[in-house]
């Protein structure tokens, strides 16, 4: 049994409303919660052929976790 609860939280870096203040609330908003920052991961989208590649990342996965109680 794990002594944590975890989870992900996606933000979208992109979307017009969300900017460094928007991330720092909602990242405030889970540690007033218990949840702690373990990682941050952008996820990573491509396409094209060959030589002509188009590699952009559009969101980020924020995985937390919290002790159980």
């Amino acid at each position: 049994m794990s002594k944590f609860d975890y989870k992900v939280y996606t933000y979208n870096n992109r979307a017009i409303s969300n900017d460094d203040e928007t991330l720092t609330t909602d990242l405030q908003r889970f540690g007033d919660l218990g949840w702690e920052l373990v990682s941050a991961v952008p996820v990573v989208r491509g396409d094209g052929s060959d030589g002509d590649m188009n590699i952009r990342t559009d969101e980020i996965k924020f995985i937390l976790k919290k002790v159980k109680y």
